[in-house]
């Protein structure tokens, strides 16, 4: 099944953004406590400079959960999965950088592959991505770019790769928990 709340359900109603919201918020919380890299939240002004900057590049757009996930965390780091954020981090005792989400995309476009898509972030041998065409988030193979799985909120995509540590703690109420 490529289509996630097809084939589990979702959380919330789709167009309930304040649920989401705070869904968002309490599964970051929780994946603070089990040791997860998140970053101050991003200031409106740098979003802004992100927006004209890849709007200069022609890249597209971001969208709009992203753009609130970013105003809650820029970037997040956990377990090999990383979401990119509009600033690079330096993990000086990694002796590695977090690469910025402009950064991530503009190489990816420079390289001739994929322009149609928007990369949000990675896990092992995956992109993950944006597609606007398909309004869907997605899991894509990093060597043939083929999707594997699409996802309707970037909640969902975040919530699939952490669902284990999830169901373990109270996150969601039993009325908002999907049903296996």
């Amino acid at each position: 099944c490529r289509i996630f709340s097809k084939c589990i359900g979702s959380f919330g109603t789709k167009n309930n953004e304040g649920t989401v919201m705070l869904l968002m918020k309490k599964l970051l919380n929780k994946l603070y406590q089990n040791q997860a890299q998140i970053f101050k939240p991003t200031p409106e002004k740098d979003l802004q400079s992100l927006r004209i900057q890849m709007a200069k590049e022609k890249m597209l757009p971001l969208p709009s959960d992203y753009i609130q996930f970013l105003s809650l965390t820029d970037g997040l780091m956990f377990n090999g999965l990383r979401f990119f954020g509009v600033t690079a981090h330096e993990r000086e005792k990694a002796n590695y950088s977090y690469p910025s989400l402009f950064d991530v995309n503009k190489d990816f476009y420079a390289r001739n592959r994929r322009k149609d898509v928007l990369i949000i972030g990675e896990k092992d041998e995956d992109l993950l991505i944006y597609s606007p065409k398909t309004k869907t988030y997605q899991i894509m193979d990093k060597m043939d770019l083929i999707a594997d799985l699409e996802l309707p909120r970037f909640f969902d995509l975040v919530y699939f790769f952490v669902q284990k540590i999830m169901d373990s703690d109270t996150l969601l109420s039993q009325k908002d928990k999907v049903e296996k």
